[in-house]
């Protein structure tokens, strides 16, 4: 990606071996060396350096330690980025991942089966399209769009119709739920 201009910003692995002054060690080895300067503004420490990683080259890592004592490794190729930016690089990840796993569960992003790519490229806008009418029909905000699509598909199972009433002859501890 760096060869084509593209900065990206990931987590590392606490076993993958980096080299830093010219000694080789697991990132999580190289976390218990370093002093972590309490950063105010995330409310964690960090510090920031560069390593060469054999698989990505020359990168910038930032060790993070939060409140509960747990150690984090981003890694970026933006060599020149401060440790703040590759921070809220991170952060703002989590709110995409979260639309992709919803696109994926309750839009049908991962059930497409075809071979050809005029036709992926259709399901991809469909399954989009699919994921913005669910944050649409959301009835209020902190309504998931797993609530807004078993809603909306009940309200279309039952066409109106009012549920069945409960069997008499089922036992009385399953009425409650029939």
């Amino acid at each position: 990606m760096g060869r084509l201009g593209l900065i990206w910003v990931g987590t590392l692995n606490p076993r993958t071996n980096v080299i830093w002054r010219n000694e080789r060690l697991a990132v999580s080895d190289l976390a218990v060396r370093l002093h972590l300067k309490w950063r105010q503004q995330l409310e964690l420490r960090a510090i920031a350096l560069e390593v060469y990683a054999p698989k990505h080259g020359v990168i910038r890592l930032v060790v993070t330690r939060n409140r509960h004592r747990n150690y984090e490794y981003i890694v970026s190729n933006d060599l020149v980025a401060d440790l703040m930016t590759i921070v809220l690089r991170q952060r703002s990840r989590w709110r995409i991942e979260t639309i992709f796993r919803d696109s994926k569960q309750f839009a049908g992003l991962e059930a497409c089966q075809c071979w050809a790519d005029q036709a992926m490229v259709r399901h991809v806008g469909i399954v989009l399209l699919t994921f913005v009418v669910l944050q649409m029909l959301r009835v209020d905000h902190e309504e998931s769009v797993g609530g807004v699509k078993e809603r909306w598909q009940l309200e279309v199972a039952q066409d109106g119709e009012l549920p069945p009433a409960p069997l008499k002859a089922s036992s009385p501890h399953l009425r409650v739920t029939a």
